[in-house]
């Protein structure tokens, strides 16, 4: 990396500090000369763990900001970003989980295709889960569906795991608020391609991800949140108000279909209950996770 290019880290930490510290451990000698830390976990305990562990890093590279309340995905990245912002002007951000162990040149890598690429605004790369290699999807906004390669309708989508991200794309909030989690990267992904810049994934696995740390999989806080970023991208990523209603329509059997499903994997009405919730966009309380749907 070369020592004049500015790169800051924006992250975020929901409980885990362990998982968090192994995660910052391998990407301490990356080239970030600053990474900004929001703890959304909104527990006092788990806030001085937090803290602490900017002790093991040099002074000033690890800066933790304590959220007022679990903002979720958008908002804790958009205050991380707002923070990052007055430390100065950067050539790049790298979005990343605190789920991931990266390897030493993932930076470097990233960096290296984007100078390559001087229309490409976002870039991700594959991760290695263990069991799979995950990498970028092509969401078909019709219908909401994701698929491996490019069908008709589709877009390319930089999945939020980790991101490097070319700031001058970026006109207002970096993450749009209204999603809590899930479906914010995909209205980041469409946003920037309508602006006409150009979103990419690396195919080679630079790093592990272990999926879902911070909301188990089928719980009612990540089947709600699932079903609502259906919803909102449905009413977001079009111009026209004949296509908000085509694509509501579409996803309502398959949304209905896929909740049915995954009740009778569960052998639990959770997802269907969730889905209900998230169509009449109905409240949950972002604590829901710690009270009994907590891994």
């Amino acid at each position: 990396m070369p020592t004049d290019v500015r790169v800051c880290g924006l992250m975020l930490a929901y409980f885990h500090a362990e998982m968090t510290l192994r995660c910052l451990k391998t990407l301490e000698h990356q080239g970030i000369e600053t990474l900004t830390l929001v703890d959304n976990s909104a527990d006092t305990a788990e806030h001085q763990r937090t803290r602490a562990l900017a002790q093991h890093f040099p002074a000033g590279w690890l800066q933790v900001i304590i959220a007022p309340e679990n903002l979720g995905f958008a908002k804790g990245m958009n205050l991380a970003w707002q923070h990052a912002q007055t430390l100065g002007e950067w050539d790049y951000a790298l979005i990343l989980n605190n789920d991931i162990i990266a390897q030493p040149q993932l930076l470097e890598t990233l960096h290296t295709h984007m100078t390559q690429h001087p229309r490409t605004a976002l870039l991700g790369v594959a991760a290695d889960t263990g069991t799979a290699i995950q990498s970028g999807l092509h969401y078909q906004r019709w219908t909401g569906l994701m698929f491996p390669t490019a069908v008709t309708g589709s877009f390319q989508v930089a999945t939020g795991y980790c991101l490097l991200l070319r700031p001058q794309a970026i006109q207002g909030e970096l993450f749009d608020p209204r999603y809590f989690m899930y479906g914010e990267d995909v209205e980041l992904s469409w946003r920037l391609r309508e602006q006409g810049w150009n979103v990419e994934i690396l195919a080679q696995p630079l790093l592990t991800h272990t999926p879902a740390q911070s909301s188990r999989e089928g719980s009612l806080f990540y089947e709600y949140h699932i079903n609502r970023g259906h919803w909102l991208a449905a009413q977001q990523l079009t111009h026209r108000a004949w296509e908000r209603w085509a694509m509501t329509a579409l996803r309502l059997p398959l949304l209905t279909l896929r909740a049915v499903l995954r009740s009778w994997r569960f052998r639990r009405l959770t997802p269907f209950k969730a889905f209900v919730m998230a169509g009449l966009a109905l409240p949950i309380r972002p604590t829901t996770l710690n009270t009994g749907d907590a891994p």
